[in-house]
C-alpha cells in the first residue's frame, strides 16, 4: 500500500485538501521505512508466540532505537516506544504476554502492562549503563551493568514489579555484568569482566543481597552469556580474540561451585545462549574477523555432545531463544532469523533491511536486495506490478549488486573475497551461481550486454567475462588502488575510477574493452566514489571530498563543476546530459553532522547547480542506489529499510472506507498529550499514523497485529525525531485491516 494514495483520499474527504498538496508535485514518497539498530537482545516466551527484540543506534551523539514485537511466533512488527529517539536499549524481559521490562544505558528502566502498547519509566536510581534484566515472576526481578562505568558490581532488585528497585552493587573490582539469570527468588548468578579484565562468575543464595566469586576454568576467556536449568545445573558461554582455542563452553552440575569446559565453539564471539532444559542448549558463535562464520550450537544430551547448524547470516548475534523445535536468533543490522526444526533450515527476516541495491528489468518487475554487508547474503523484494506491492523473493539470491540488462537476463553480486555471480536469463524465475575468484574483493559488476561485463574491487581488480558471468579473466587497470566506477558505453568505450589503498584517485580510460588502459587526469585529486555516462563524450564523476567532476570531450579533459557540504557521494545517476541525481551522504562519528544521514540531489543543467529532494529522517540513513524504472520513474534505495520512488503526479486511488465513530479521541483540541481508543471485533493488523495538513508523516504511533479487544494509545505530541509539534490541525488514520478511520485533531498551546 502507498501511502500517497492513501492520505489523498482522506485529505480530500476530510477537508478537501490534497495529499502533499498535490501542487508540490513531484516529491519523494516513501514506500518503506524503519529504523535500523543493533539488536541487543531477545525474549521469547514459551508458547512461542510472543517475542520482543531491542536494539538501538546511535550518531553525532544523537540515538536511535527500536523495539519489534510478535504476538504468533512470526510476524515481527515495530513497536511504539516513547522514548526511541533519546534512550539506547540494551535488554529486554517479559513474564507475560503483557508484563515486560525494557533497559538501557543512563539508567533507563521502562515497563509495560500491555505488551508493549504503551510504556511506564521507572525509575533505576542509577546512571550507569543496565544490560540484562530478568525476572522469576511478575514483582520479583533484577538488572545488571555497567561498562567502565563505576568499581562495583552493578546489581538492581525489584519485589514489586519495578515500582522501585534496591541498588544491591557490591565489590570494587568490576569493570562489567554482561547477564544475569537467577532460577528462583534466592539463587542467582551474573558473569563479565573484572577490572583486571579476567572473566568473572558471581553467585547469590539470598536473592542478591551477599555473592560470592566462584571458579573458572583457565582459558576460558569472558562469560558473555549464562543461564541454568535448575539451581544445579547450568551453561556460560565465553568470548575472546585471544585466549586459543576459541569460544569455551562452560557448564556446571553443582551450581558453579566447579565450572568445566564442555567444548569449544572455535570462534570468537559467544555472546548468547537459552537454556531450555537439563539436556537442550542452544548458542549462537561467531567470528567477523576474515573468515567470517556463524554457527549455531545444539545440544540434545545436556552437553556430552553439541552439533551446529549454518544459519544464512555472519553478524554480530546478542540475543537467542528456543522452544521446542523453534530457535530464533537476534542480529545486528536488525535481523531476526527463525528455524522450526532446530536450526536445519531458516526464515531470514530482515526488520530494517539494509537495501544495497534497487533494478528494475521492465516497467513492470524490479528487484531490492541486501546482503554480504558483514558476509549476509540471499536476501530480496520483488514487485511485479510496478512497485504497488514488494514480496520478499526466498529464490533470488540477494547480495551488494543487482543488474539487469533487457527483461530476462540479469545478474546479483554476492560480495567479499570470495565473490560469487548469480545469473538469470528467465526474468528471475531462476538463477544460476558462478565464481568470481582471485582471492580480492570485489565490490561491483558492470554488464554491458549479455555476454560481457567487469567486476571490480580493491587492489586495482578489474575482471572481465565474455560469457555472462560464467567464466572470468583479469585485465591490467594500471593501479593498485580500489576500483570504485566502471562504466562502459559499448563493448569497447569505458572508464574505471577509484581511489583509496595509498595513493590519489584516478581515472583511466579504454577504447578496446579493457585490454588496455589509458590514464586520464583529474581536475583535482580525489578519490572517486560514483559515475555516470550518456555518451563517450559526457560524464561525471563524484569524489570523496564531494566534489562533482565533469567531461565533456571523453575525459581529455575534466572540470569541477559544482561541490556539496557532505562527506560522501555514493551513488550518480543520469537521466540526459542535464538531468541527473546524486545520494550523498555524512561521515558515522561523534562530531556535530557527522549523524551518517542520507540526501538526494537532483540537477537540471547538467550538473553545475544541485537542488536537495529528499532528507534520511533517521540518522545513519544513506541512500546507496538509485535506478531508471523507466524515463522519468525514479526509485532509491538504502538504509534503515528505505525504499523511495519518485512521484511526478497522482497515479491512482485507494478506495477506502470512513467511520470516524470507530475511532475515539480525547481531549480534542489538546495541549500537551492526546489519547486514542479502538475497539477490534477480530484479530486484525493495525497500524495508527499522525499526519500534517499537508500530508507528511508527523509520527508513526503503532504497527502490528492485534487480537479482538479495546485498546488506548497515548501520544505525547513529539514528532518522529523527538521533537514537540507545534499548534494547528492535524490528521490521525488508524487501519484495521483493509479499512481506514480517521480523525481531525487539533493541538493548542
Amino acid at each position: 500500500m502507498k501511502n500517497n494514495y492513501l492520505i489523498y483520499l482522506i485529505l480530500v474527504c476530510l477537508m478537501l485538501v490534497p495529499h502533499k498538496g498535490f501542487s508540490q508535485y513531484p516529491y519523494w514518497d516513501t514506500i518503506s521505512m524503519d529504523p535500523s539498530v543493533m539488536f541487543s537482545d531477545l525474549c521469547v516466551l514459551p508458547d512461542g508466540q510472543h517475542g520482543w527484540v531491542v536494539g538501538s543506534t546511535g550518531a553525532a551523539g544523537e540515538i536511535l532505537s527500536s523495539i519489534v514485537g510478535t504476538t504468533n511466533g512470526g510476524d515481527w512488527e515495530q513497536i511504539p516506544f516513547p522514548a526511541y529517539a533519546s534512550v539506547s536499549l540494551q535488554g529486554v524481559y517479559f513474564v507475560s504476554p503483557d508484563s515486560g521490562w525494557v533497559v538501557g544505558n543512563g539508567g533507563v528502566i521502562y515497563a509495560t502492562s500491555d505488551g508493549g502498547q504503551s510504556w511506564q519509566q521507572q525509575s533505576s536510581g542509577t546512571s550507569r549503563k543496565l544490560y540484562r534484566v530478568h525476572f522469576v515472576n511478575s514483582l520479583t526481578g533484577w538488572i545488571t551493568g555497567g561498562w567502565q562505568d563505576g568499581s562495583s558490581f552493578l546489581v538492581l532488585k525489584t519485589t514489586d514489579g519495578g515500582n522501585s528497585w534496591q541498588n544491591l552493587s557490591f565489590g570494587s573490582t568490576c569493570y562489567s555484568s554482561l547477564d544475569i539469570y537467577f532460577t528462583d527468588e534466592q539463587n542467582g548468578w551474573i558473569c563479565g569482566h573484572d577490572n583486571q579484565l579476567d572473566p568473572h562468575i558471581h553467585h547469590t543464595t539470598d536473592g542478591g543481597t551477599t555473592w560470592t566469586s566462584q571458579s573458572i576454568p583457565i582459558g576460558s576467556g569472558i562469560p558473555h552469556a549464562i543461564e541454568f536449568a535448575d539451581e544445579n545445573i547450568g551453561w556460560s558461554t565465553t568470548s575472546s580474540l585471544y585466549v586459543t582455542p576459541y569460544g569455551a563452553i562452560l557448564h556446571t552440575t553443582d551450581g558453579g561451585t566447579t565450572w568445566e569446559i564442555q567444548t569449544h565453539t572455535g570462534l570468537h564471539y559467544n555472546y548468547c545462549l537459552d537454556v531450555k532444559d537439563a539436556q537442550h542448549v542452544a548458542l549462537a558463535a561467531v567470528q567477523i574477523l576474515s573468515p567470517l562464520s556463524e554457527k549455531i550450537f545444539i545440544t540434545s544430551d545436556g552437553g556430552l555432545s553439541w552439533d551446529y547448524k549454518i544459519p544464512p547470516v555472519k553478524s554480530y548475534t546478542h540475543g537467542i531463544q528456543y522452544v521446542g523445535d523453534d530457535i530464533w536468533f537476534a542480529a545486528d543490522y536488525s535481523q531476526l532469523l527463525h528455524s522450526q526444526d532446530n536450526g536445519d533450515t531458516w526464515d531470514w527476516d530482515f526488520k530494517s533491511s539494509m537495501w544495497k541495491s534497487v533494478e528494475w528489468s521492465d516497467a513492470d518487475n524490479g528487484w531490492v536486495i541486501a546482503g554480504t554487508y558483514a558476509g549476509n547474503d540471499g536476501y530480496c523484494f520483488r514487485t511485479t506490478d510496478g512497485g504497488d506491492s514488494w514480496f520478499r523473493d526466498v529464490d533470488a539470491p540477494g547480495g551488494a549488486q543487482v543488474q539487469f540488462i533487457n527483461p530476462n537476463t540479469g545478474w546479483m553480486l554476492g560480495e567479499g573475497t570470495s565473490p560469487s555471480i548469480w545469473r538469470t536469463t528467465d526474468g528471475g524465475n531462476s538463477w544460476d551461481q558462478s565464481y568470481i575468484g582471485g582471492g580480492e574483493w570485489i565490490g561491483d559488476i558492470f554488464f554491458v550486454n549479455e555476454n560481457k561485463g567487469w567486476a571490480y574491487g580493491s587492489n586495482g581488480t578489474l575482471k572481465v567475462t565474455q560469457d555472462g558471468g560464467i567464466s572470468w579473466t583479469s585485465q591490467a587497470i594500471g593501479t593498485s588502488n580500489y576500483v570504485a566506477v566502471v562504466f562502459f558505453v559499448d563493448e569497447n568505450v569505458g572508464w574505471a575510477a577509484g581511489g583509496y589503498g595509498g595513493g590519489n584517485g584516478f581515472i583511466h580510460y579504454t577504447s578496446d574493452g579493457g585490454n588496455t588502459w589509458t590514464p586520464q587526469t583529474p581536475a583535482q585529486n580525489d578519490h572517486f566514489q560514483a559515475g555516470y555516462f550518456t555518451s563517450d563524450k559526457n560524464g561525471w564523476l563524484t569524489g570523496v571530498t564531494c566534489s562533482v567532476h565533469k567531461t565533456t570531450d571523453g575525459g581529455l579533459t575534466w572540470t569541477v563543476v559544482s561541490q556539496l557540504d557532505h562527506d560522501y557521494m555514493d551513488k550518480l545517476l543520469m537521466e540526459d546530459d542535464d538531468i541527473g541525481w546524486l545520494a550523498a551522504r555524512n561521515h558515522f562519528g561523534s562530531s556535530p553532522g557527522e549523524d551518517g544521514r542520507g540526501f538526494i540531489y537532483k540537477t537540471e543543467d547538467g550538473g553545475n547547480t544541485w537542488d536537495l529532494k529528499w532528507t534520511g529522517p533517521y540518522i545513519k540513513s544513506g541512500i546507496s542506489d538509485l535506478s531508471f524504472q523507466e524515463p522519468g520513474k525514479i526509485w532509491a534505495c538504502g538504509s534503515q529499510n528505505t525504499i523511495l520512488e519518485w512521484v511526478t503526479e497522482p497515479i491512482g486511488f485507494r478506495e477506502i472506507v470512513i467511520e470516524p465513530s470507530k475511532l475515539q479521541v480525547y481531549p480534542n483540541p489538546f495541549c500537551s498529550e492526546v489519547n486514542f481508543t479502538y475497539t477490534l471485533d477480530k484479530p486484525a493488523k493495525i497500524s495508527m499514523n499522525i499526519y500534517d495538513i499537508s500530508g507528511h508523516l508527523v509520527a508513526s504511533l503503532i504497527k502490528r497485529e492485534q487480537n479482538e479487544g479495546s485498546y488506548n494509545i497515548s501520544w505525547d505530541c513529539r514528532n518522529e525525531k523527538g521533537g514537540e509539534i507545534g499548534e494547528g490541525i492535524y490528521l490521525c488514520t488508524f487501519q484495521a485491516d483493509n479499512k481506514v478511520w480517521t480523525e481531525k485533531i487539533i493541538k493548542v498551546k
